[in-house]
C-alpha cells in the first residue's frame, strides 16, 4: 500500500483497489488496464514510469528504519471514527504510540496568531481537558495548535499531531521541539502523506478532515472570519460531530470566526464542563504541580529562567541580555514552555509559569 501511495497518490488509491481488489494486485496490474481507467492521461503515464523504478520492499525497509508504522483502511486497527467520514484516507503513517487512536479524542484548533486572551484560555482550558484523560488532537501548526499540544504535554496528558507533510519531518521548523516532546511523552504523530512529502499549501485543508475525523468533537478556540479552523469546524459538522466554540470580544479579529460559529449553532464553551457533559466525562480533582528545580536545567536554560525570574521579558530583550544567538533563545524558550517553567503571555513576552 505504501508503494502504491508513493507512485499513484492519495486520490487514485481507492479507485485502484476497488477495481483490482487488493493493493498487491493494483500494484502489479498491467499498464494497459490502468491506462484504460478514468485517470488523467499524462499524469497516469508518469506514475506508471515511476512504478518501474520504485521498489516496494525498499520503501517498506525505509519505513522500518525510521520506526514509522502504517495502518490501511482495511485493517481492524484503523480508527473507527475516522472510517466514518466520507473521504477517509486509505493509508495512515504513524510515528509514536498508535494505541491513542483507540481512546476518546477531542480536536483543538484555532488561529496561527492568537491573542493573549486565546493563549490564556488554551493554557487553562486545554490543561484541564487533558487531565480528564481526553486525547487532544491538533495540527502542530503555529499558534493555537502548538499551544494546545504544549498545554497537554505540560499536564502530562496525551496528544496526537496530524501533519500536512510526511511524518519524517515537521512544519513549521520552529515546532520541532514540540514534536520531539510529543514522541518522548508517548504521544503520536500521524499523516496520510508518505515519507518525504513536503508541506504543500493544499495539504492543510485536507489534513483538517483527519483532525476532525479522529475526534468526538472539535473545540475552536480563536479563529478569524476566514480562518482555516472554520474548515475543520465544517468538516466536523459534516461528520455529525459536535463543534464547540469559545466566545470572544466582538472587536477582536481573532474571535470573529468563533463568534460566527456560535451564532450559527456551535455549542458555547464557558468552562470544561460544557465539553465533558457531552462525552459523559468527569473533571479530575487536583492538578500536578511542576517543581521549579533549576538544577535540572541546562546552562542556557538557567540563564534565561533567571532573566525571566527577575521580570517578564520580551524575546528581543532576552536575546540582548543573555547574549545568546536568536535561534538558541527561541529553541530554549520553547523547551522551557514544554517543561512548564515559563509561559508566553502574548506578543512573545515571557513570564514564570
Amino acid at each position: 500500500m505504501n508503494a502504491l501511495n508513493i507512485v499513484f497518490g492519495l486520490s487514485r488509491i481507492k479507485k485502484l483497489i476497488k477495481i483490482f481488489r487488493t493493493a498487491e494486485r493494483a500494484w502489479n496490474a498491467p499498464a494497459g488496464k490502468i491506462l484504460a481507467m478514468d485517470f488523467d492521461g499524462e499524469s497516469i503515464r508518469e506514475a506508471l514510469k515511476k512504478r518501474e523504478i520504485v521498489d516496494p520492499k525498499k520503501e517498506w525497509e525505509k519505513l522500518e528504519k525510521l520506526d514509522i508504522k502504517t495502518i490501511s483502511f482495511f485493517e481492524k486497527t484503523y480508527p473507527p471514527l475516522l472510517k466514518q467520514i466520507s473521504s477517509a484516507p486509505m493509508l495512515l503513517y504513524l510515528k509514536g504510540n498508535p494505541d491513542l487512536l483507540k481512546e476518546k479524542c477531542l480536536a483543538v484548533v484555532g488561529t496561527r496568531t492568537p491573542s493573549s486572551y486565546g493563549r490564556a484560555i488554551v493554557d487553562d482550558l486545554v490543561t484541564k481537558l487533558a487531565q480528564t484523560g481526553l486525547v487532544i488532537v491538533s495540527g502542530l501548526a503555529q499558534g493555537i495548535d502548538a499551544l494546545a499540544h504544549m498545554a497537554t504535554l505540560k499536564a502530562n496528558g496525551k496528544t496526537i499531531a496530524v501533519l500536512g507533510c510526511g511524518v519524517d519531518q515537521v512544519y513549521p521548523l520552529m515546532n520541532i521541539p514540540i514534536a520531539k516532546e510529543i514522541l518522548n511523552k508517548n504521544g503520536l504523530i500521524l499523516s496520510e502523506y508518505p515519507v518525504g512529502a513536503g508541506a504543500l499549501k493544499q495539504n492543510f485543508p485536507a489534513r483538517n478532515r483527519i483532525i476532525a475525523g479522529l475526534s468526538l468533537g472539535t473545540l475552536v478556540v480563536e479563529s478569524k472570519i476566514d480562518g482555516g479552523a472554520l474548515i475543520t469546524a465544517q468538516q466536523t459538522l459534516e461528520s455529525n460531530r459536535e463543534v464547540f466554540a469559545l466566545p470572544g470580544p466582538i472587536n477582536l479579529p481573532t474571535c470573529a470566526g468563533t463568534n460566527k460559529l456560535i451564532r450559527e449553532g456551535a455549542k458555547v464553551v464557558l468552562g470544561i464542563e460544557d465539553i465533558l457533559q457531552e462525552f459523559n466525562l468527569k473533571e479530575l480533582k487536583g492538578k500536578d504541580k511542576i517543581e521549579m528545580n533549576l538544577d535540572k536545567l541546562s546552562g542556557d536554560e538557567k540563564i534565561i529562567v533567571n532573566l525571566i525570574l527577575a521580570e517578564p521579558s520580551h524575546i528581543d530583550k532576552i536575546i540582548q541580555t543573555s547574549k545568546l544567538k536568536p535561534h538558541v533563545v527561541s529553541s530554549v524558550l520553547t523547551g522551557l514552555e514544554l517543561k512548564g517553567f515559563i509561559k508566553n503571555t502574548g506578543g512573545q513576552i515571557y513570564t514564570i509559569q
